[in-house]
């Protein structure tokens, strides 16, 4: 096997078996299609099946998944390796066997390892580890197809980290990814600790207890963690519908790191899609919110600041909202915590959200042109829902399929003629509304777990909403031609009811025509016709 002069000095270094010792028990048997490494049984594949293996993963799970796959397969390796070496080389010290995974991984041609600060005390389980990885394949793959990344991608490495080093402690180890060269970081850096050390609150430690160590196939306890991994995976689909209309411009602000201002009418998507934009930023991050006219505001900027200062690399995004309101020293203070003139701490990510637009905001002034400037290289402008009609059904679907309106475990789902009516409505309460009304819907369905276009029409009458935009008709001369019909004591009911009757005849007995007249579905109005004649 041919070693570089230049590298052929590294084969020596660290603890055994160093790589020379693992090199020298590497032996090809071409007669038996066989490759074995101290008499276990090894491939030599092309980097690219990895590659290939997570963007097939990616692509029919979506990319949540697709990472926790990766992180248990990798899990799985690193404890396999560690029992491995255990068992090949029974008189190691066992610091020795511990640091072997790293040599173990740059044997197989997946990553150079760099030790940047390595403590360990197998007696009293106590580990902090920080590394920093040359040369990874997950990394160096993904860039070559996809560009840059907008979270660490090392995803079965670390895996294989904790797994490998697991064995070694009667306590959990877990390896974050704190920069990633995919993301255009110069190396991939990894910080390693027991699950004691990262803390039991962690996101990622729940993450990966939850998810990557569990199984769909073990005991009922693990089955409602399942049920809970199904229910985060509909909120990440219906938040991906939600944020599709600006997901061009939110990809493009994580992937540049900016600070971002996100403008729309209340309900339209605004905080959603300032999550979505932190996740995109931040895999593992922490969120902080805030209202801009809130008393704990600044003791909030004072924790987020130090916060910074004491995780390193650790993302943080701050959202404020309705950020038209902040005070004069607050803008200060945040101009001062971004840095607008000069490099900014790429841990922190503001957002601010407003209902107005850039524009009026541009006008008012409340602003300082600093900060606003700062927040809107790229303006994101989420969309009513009245201009979303293409998306409507997709959403109302994604909403139900996230409501528990019953005890019963049930899925709801909607009928044809429920998604047309649906689509009638203008919606001013944008995604509020629609969730109210479904969820009205639900309860009250005559047919559950169907929702019928009955059942929406019911849902929006009880709830006041105005389904239907009023013309240009003069209402004082329609008010003063009906006036004598009401002064006869006809009442409002009764003559809508002749109304539809009429209608209906002008329309030759077609409901549909009749309901186009009218400016009505042919749903409802076939309901109200069924109506009148109950009464």
């Amino acid at each position: 096997m041919k070693t570089p002069e230049d590298e052929a000095r590294l084969l020596h270094r660290g603890g055994r078996p160093t790589l020379a010792d693992l090199m020298d028990t590497l032996e090809f048997r071409p007669a038996n299609g066989a490759i074995e490494l101290n008499g276990a049984r090894m491939v030599l594949a092309r980097a690219t099946f990895g590659a290939d293996l997570q963007d097939e993963l990616v692509r029919r799970f979506g990319e949540h998944e697709a990472m926790v796959l990766m992180m248990r397969l990798g899990y799985r390796n690193g404890r396999e390796d560690a029992e491995f070496i255990r068992q090949e080389w029974p008189n190691l010290d066992v610091g020795d066997a511990f640091t072997a995974g790293t040599r173990l991984h740059m044997m197989t041609g997946t990553v150079r390892v760099e030790t940047l600060h390595n403590d360990f005390d197998f007696k009293n389980d106590r580990f902090s580890g920080d590394f920093l990885w040359h040369q990874s394949v997950e990394a160096t793959e993904y860039s070559r197809r996809h560009g840059r990344a907008f979270a660490p991608v090392c995803w079965a490495q670390t895996g294989y980290a904790a797994g490998y080093a697991s064995v070694f402690f009667r306590k959990l180890v877990l390896y974050k990814e704190v920069s990633c060269a995919a993301m255009g970081d110069k190396s991939c850096r990894v910080v390693g600790k027991t699950v004691d050390g990262w803390g039991e609150n962690d996101p990622f430690v729940r993450m990966f207890l939850d998810e990557v160590l569990s199984t769909r196939a073990e005991s009922p306890a693990r089955r409602k963690k399942a049920d809970r991994r199904e229910e985060i995976q509909s909120t990440r689909s219906f938040e991906e519908l939600v944020v599709a209309p600006v997901r061009t411009e939110l990809e493009k602000i994580a992937r540049a790191r900016l600070n971002a201002l996100i403008t729309g009418p209340e309900g339209s998507g605004c905080r959603i899609a300032a999550g979505w934009l932190h996740t995109a930023r931040f895999a593992h991050g922490k969120i902080h919110r805030s209202h801009a006219a809130s008393a704990r505001l600044p003791e909030l900027l004072e924790d987020v600041r130090k916060a910074i200062a004491a995780t390193g690399t650790a993302g943080h995004t701050l959202i404020i909202e309705s950020i038209e309101h902040l005070s004069d020293d607050l803008q200060l203070t945040l101009i001062e915590m971004i840095k607008t003139f000069g490099a900014g701490p790429v841990n922190l990510q503001v957002i601010g959200l407003s209902t107005q637009p850039l524009s009026l905001l541009h006008k008012e002034g409340a602003l300082r042109s600093e900060l606003l400037y700062a927040l809107s290289v790229l303006p994101v402008e989420m969309p009513p829902l009245a201009q979303r009609q293409e998306d409507l059904v997709g959403l109302a679907k994604g909403h139900l399929v996230r409501m528990r309106p019953t005890e019963e475990d049930v899925a709801y789902h909607l009928t044809l003629d429920a998604a047309e009516e649906l689509c009638t409505g203008t919606w001013d309460g944008n995604l509020p509304e629609l969730r109210a009304t479904l969820m009205r819907a639900a309860i009250c369905a005559a047919n559950p777990p169907t929702i019928d276009a009955i059942d929406i029409i019911a849902a929006r009458g009880a709830g006041g909403a105005n389904a239907y935009p009023s013309g240009d008709l003069d209402f004082g001369l329609l008010w003063q031609t009906l006036l004598p019909f009401f002064q006869s004591g006809i009442g409002v009911d009764r003559l809508f009811s002749r109304i539809e009757a009429e209608a209906l005849a002008h329309a030759d007995g077609n409901v549909s025509a009749a309901a186009r007249l009218l400016g009505l579905s042919r749903a409802k109005l076939d309901y109200r016709l069924k109506q009148s004649e109950q009464e």
